[in-house]
């Protein structure tokens, strides 16, 4: 019965869930592109939303409601439990033919049943009607004609209920019981009064309500239920809607109630404030009387359908539709035709709207999942054109990163090679001036023997070995892990082992040379004094013995770092 109201909730949880992806997804790109405006539109659409979501919190009535809503089977079981041990009563008095005590449990079962199923109230009415005439009793006969009106009238038979209210000798039944009589005859005719079309009519049922609510009235100066209660009602068919309330509030606040009668003082009360359009109070009231209802297990009502057009006219159709689902259950159960008419009107009503929400609902999350999809498709293109300018920039930074690192090892290579340089230019220069002094000195003497002497002590193969010597030291100086990192691009039986761990040798020396610039083999050739085929053959030999490839092997060479 309410799979229909589930579907309604999971459609409004998914338009919220979709409603915030949305909204997250818009703050995202908003963030992304930096538009501070449409960040705060988007701030008041957020506040707007979850005042929205405020507006419509449960009251505490409500949440009593749905709880007693979630419990109807179980009470509805327990009455039925109750109407179990009462007929078993009934069959018990049966098989003694103790007619007085079958009366008896016929009436119990008649109360139990009249608000609760129409059929047997009605059945059991009636046997007790026809027992009733059986013994010959006056007062039995005016009770059950006295009930079996009340259950036509809560049937919605007013002709029927009213014919057999004109037949019931009142004076026979007691007290408690005439009160019971006049309350179903006042009511019978403000009930007929409400519905009757025909003016005319329409006073004078109300005139005839006014007669029994006066009888009971006069007849019962102690306050009571009934009297009261139809005090109040006398004055809401009047118009008198100030007084009718102050008198279902001395009901409420000043008798003690059963959940059967606070239901029907609070309806009333929900109706008068509905009249008075004010609506928070009625909603109130209304609620109160459902609950009330609910924990009776009365099924013959009208404040759910009532509630329901309540939530209707103000626009909240969820609710709207739970309630009226509600009252049409009962009206069924009970089998109330005047029930079902009153309905009749409301549920179609309700439903249309209903179904026209649930239509623009269905359109705004199409309308919000295609913004979400076209949103979620910038904003994927945005993240993508944002990792790929990332990537950029890290390799950038890597490059830079490299570009400097190779910048500083070259200026630190040109320091000390140029302080070298410098340094081994000074010693050089000043060797060949003490050589000329020294020559000059001899050719003035013409001590040519000892000129030819000075010649020889110079030895260019010497020279340049110390030439090596220093290139070698300040090479290492500068790579300390060559030798090491050179040697693992080897197997084990072709790795260079030196004498001198402070000197190179010519494979060495000629991939040094490499190393820190030197790539062209002419220049390798005139430094280490060696033909180009020379450095040609000691290359491809040595990159021959590698174990990577020739381009990965000069990679690797490259890749050598320097401190």
């Amino acid at each position: 019965m309410y799979s229909s109201i589930g579907f309604q909730d999971q459609i409004f949880f998914n338009f919220k869930l979709v409603y915030f992806y949305a909204l997250f997804c818009i703050l995202h790109l908003f963030q992304y592109l930096q538009f501070d405006m449409l960040k705060f539109l988007f701030s008041i659409l957020f506040i707007q939303f979850i005042l929205c979501e405020t507006s419509i919190a449960q009251t505490d009535w409500s949440k009593q409601l749905d709880h007693y809503i979630s419990k109807r089977d179980e009470i509805d079981a327990a009455k039925k439990e109750t109407i179990k041990n009462l007929l078993k009563d009934l069959r018990f008095t049966r098989e003694e033919k103790n007619r007085d005590k079958e009366f008896s449990a016929l009436m119990k079962s008649v109360k139990a049943y009249e608000y609760f199923v129409y059929d047997s109230a009605f059945k059991y009415a009636q046997a007790a009607n026809l027992l009733a005439y059986r013994l010959k009793d006056e007062s039995k006969i005016a009770e059950s004609k006295s009930k079996l009106s009340l259950i036509m009238l809560l049937k919605g038979l007013y002709t029927s209920s009213i014919d057999t209210l004109n037949t019931v000798e009142y004076q026979y039944l007691s007290k408690d019981k005439r009160k019971e009589f006049y309350s179903t005859a006042y009511r019978a005719y403000y009930d007929l009064s409400g519905y009757s079309r025909d003016k005319h009519y329409s006073e004078a049922y109300k005139k005839l309500g006014h007669y029994y609510s006066r009888k009971l009235i006069d007849e019962f100066p102690k306050p009571s239920f009934e009297k009261v209660l139809g005090m109040a009602l006398q004055e809401m068919v009047s118009g008198e809607l100030s007084k009718a309330e102050n008198h279902y509030f001395d009901l409420l606040n000043n008798f003690k109630l059963n959940d059967h009668e606070t239901a029907i003082v609070t309806s009333g009360l929900g109706f008068i404030y509905s009249d008075k359009n004010e609506s928070e109070k009625a909603k109130e009231f209304l609620m109160r009387a459902s609950i009330g209802d609910i924990k009776a297990g009365i099924k013959e009502t009208t404040a759910c359908r009532s509630l329901a057009e309540l939530f209707y006219r103000e626009g909240d159709i969820d609710k709207a539709y739970q309630y009226i689902l509600l009252a049409k259950a009962d009206a069924d159960f009970y089998g109330s035709e005047q029930r079902k008419f009153e309905i009749s009107y409301t549920l179609p009503l309700i439903e249309s709207a209903r179904f026209q929400k649930e239509n623009k609902q269905k359109k705004m999350i199409g309308l919000i999942s295609l913004l979400v999809l076209t949103f979620s498709l910038i904003i994927l293109r945005q993240l993508q054109k944002l990792r790929q300018a990332r990537k950029e920039i890290v390799n950038s930074n890597e490059n830079l990163t490299c570009v400097n690192e190779l910048l500083r090892e070259a200026s630190r290579i040109k320091e000390e090679y140029i302080g070298y340089y410098f340094n081994f230019s000074s010693q050089y220069i000043d060797k060949l001036e003490d050589f000329k002094k020294s020559i000059s000195r001899q050719l003035m003497t013409k001590s040519y023997d000892n000129i030819e002497q000075e010649l020889k002590k110079y030895n260019p193969r010497n020279e340049r070995q110390r030439l090596f010597e220093d290139f070698d030291r300040i090479f290492l100086k500068l790579f300390p892990d060559f030798v090491k990192r050179f040697n693992q691009l080897f197997d084990e039986k072709d790795r260079i082992v030196l004498k001198d761990d402070l000197s190179l040798n010519t494979d060495l020396r000629i991939f040094a040379l490499i190393r820190i610039g030197v790539t062209d083999s002419e220049k390798i050739a005139g430094i280490l004094n060696l033909s180009v085929n020379t450095i040609y053959t000691y290359k491809t030999k040595i990159r021959n013995r590698s174990i990577y490839p020739n381009e990965a092997f000069d990679l690797k060479v490259m890749a050598i770092k320097s401190v």
